[in-house]
């Protein structure tokens, strides 16, 4: 005796022993009959129909192809069907839904594995993708690009052509600007932001830049598969001193502790003797369940710390080829939970770990930027040093903003004397004639001390090490004077973004790249401006357009 199954694209057969008593095989009738009275009731579901038609195709599959495996595919999508009409009939939406995601990524893996079986993967065969076959892969690999669902050319060595990079808060630019221009490496990156005026303004610049909370997309997205390297650059205001500092509180601490350590938990990468692969299984949890604890913190940017660890270790679990992890963050970073990032990604196989502060006046810079920069590898060994063998002589404030020597400048913008004092009230002072002070987003009110004049936002951008005609962007209301300024004080310095991917990447002629690019941003040159030409240049050359948002 034996049970059919039937669908639109086959017909799989399920075969019972003939000893089955007459009961069993009563019982499987009516249940045949309860599931299909089920299936009629739910009918036209889209969810349903996801599901019935991942079936289809699996059973079609499995019928041109005899083998356990298929037949496994198959079943279990032809079960999926019968759960899914249940929970529309009984109103379970959540989970109706959910077994439809399941079921069009099943659709669109299967689709992807056939597409690249058919030979190599070209922009024309992109390009030549019918409609259908493309809006499934598109939502597959959603936010990021199609292109990045399938392996990235290599050279007669199989090595890597263009290797792949994710920059999670990304900002306006620096780090990519650092890569990419500074550089010159050939590579495709794409970042994540949650600013919309810093997303405008780094795709402005010619980078591809998703505007999208880095929490709300998915780590194991099968479009990071080919990833070699993650970056990322977490708000620094719960740890910098010049802030609240909430997440140096010793609660806060645990609380992120204890999520970090709850990370290698969920991604299969806890140490356990007794498992053959050195780890125990995954604990089940879900990326949003480890994160639930970070809900409790005062300041919720303190939490994003946790990202470093998430990120790298889902695309691992996820069969990622990620090679190395760089991290930026406030010099006061607890070091606690430092050390805490290095031992989760330590017991994931990043066996080679390493910090730095780093300040961008040593790097040629115009103002004071410390910051604490971590890096870890799975492979390579880094053999290039980061410190420059001869200091890069920092211009001073004055020489950057035009002024002339002698002159002081107010970091809270123009404030009313205090007689007694003879000091200005509320503000701090500082002379012009030296690097200036670390960039806040209140640049913008930086002043003369006695006429008043303040600095434009070409100015600030120099100041971090930006070109002067950098495409500051604001989008909302008004003329956003501060929101470009705290892009610009949110950056990443792109001369330091240059000396540490160069010693992750291995190019020894990093410093070299830096000095050229300081002496063009720095020179008194007349208009246009000479970095930012070349900068224009290469982005056109290297840079595609960016995707939708999330």
């Amino acid at each position: 005796m034996g049970t059919t199954y039937a669908s639109a694209g086959g017909t799989l057969h399920l075969f019972r022993p003939a000893t089955a008593s007459a009961d069993f095989a009563a019982d499987a009738a009516a249940q045949e009959a309860e599931d299909a009275a089920a299936l009629a009731a739910a009918a036209g579901h889209p969810a349903l129909i996801a599901c019935q038609t991942t079936a289809a195709l699996l059973t079609e599959y499995a019928d041109a192809t005899p083998d356990d495996q298929a037949q496994e595919w198959a079943f279990t999508a032809l079960d999926r069907v019968t759960e899914c009409a249940y929970a529309v009939i009984e109103g379970d939406d959540e989970r109706a839904e959910a077994l439809g995601r399941e079921a069009r990524g099943e659709r669109a893996a299967f689709t992807l594995g056939r597409f690249e079986d058919a030979g190599k993967v070209t922009a024309e065969r992109l390009a030549a993708l019918d409609d259908e076959t493309r809006r499934l892969l598109e939502w597959y690999a959603h936010p990021f690009p199609i292109e990045w669902l399938f392996a990235p050319d290599r050279d007669t060595f199989g090595r890597i052509l263009r290797k792949r990079i994710v920059v999670l808060f990304h900002g306006p630019g620096g780090l990519s600007l650092g890569l990419r221009y500074l550089l010159g490496a050939d590579v495709d990156i794409i970042g994540v932001d949650l600013d919309g005026g810093a997303v405008a303004t780094a795709t402005a610049a010619g980078f591809r830049v998703i505007h999208a909370d880095v929490t709300d997309l998915d780590p194991e997205s099968p479009a990071l598969q080919f990833v070699s390297g993650i970056a990322l650059t977490p708000p620094c205001q719960a740890y910098t001193p010049s802030g609240l500092g909430k997440g140096r509180y010793t609660a806060a601490i645990d609380t992120i502790l204890s999520v970090i350590y709850a990370v290698g938990a969920a991604a299969g990468f806890l140490p356990w003797d007794g498992s053959p692969t050195g780890y125990a299984p995954r604990s089940g949890m879900t990326w949003d369940e480890v994160r639930e604890p970070l809900a409790r913190l005062e300041d919720a940017r303190a939490g994003l710390m946790a990202e470093v660890v998430i990120w790298p270790l889902a695309m691992l679990a996820r069969g990622s080829m990620v090679e190395w992890v760089a991290v930026e963050q406030s010099s006061a970073l607890p070091a606690a939970i430092e050390e805490a990032l290095f031992a989760e990604l330590t017991h994931a196989g990043w066996h080679t770990t390493e910090a730095w502060t780093l300040d961008a006046v040593t790097y040629g810079a115009a103002s004071h930027r410390r910051r604490r920069f971590m890096a870890a590898y799975r492979a390579q060994q880094p053999f290039v040093d980061l410190i420059p063998a001869a200091p890069l002589p920092a211009p001073t404030f004055a020489e950057v903003v035009g002024w002339r020597t002698g002159r002081t400048y107010l970091t809270r913008g123009h404030r009313p004397v205090d007689p007694v004092t003879g000091r200005a009230k509320g503000g701090g002072t500082r002379s012009a004639d030296l690097p200036a002070t670390c960039v806040t987003a209140t640049a913008y009110g930086w002043a003369d001390a006695e006429t008043g004049q303040t600095i434009s936002q070409a100015d600030i951008g120099r100041l971090v090490g930006f070109p002067a005609a950098y495409p500051w962007t604001h989008v909302g209301r008004g003329r956003g004077v501060r929101n470009q300024a705290q892009q610009a004080a949110d950056a990443v310095c792109p001369m330091v973004a240059a000396a540490v991917f160069g010693r992750i990447l291995g190019d020894a002629d990093w410093e070299a790249k830096v000095r050229a690019y300081v002496h063009a941003l720095y020179a008194r040159t007349a208009s246009p401006d000479p970095a930012f030409e070349q900068l224009a240049v290469f982005a056109a050359d290297k840079g595609t357009p960016a995707p939708e948002a999330a």
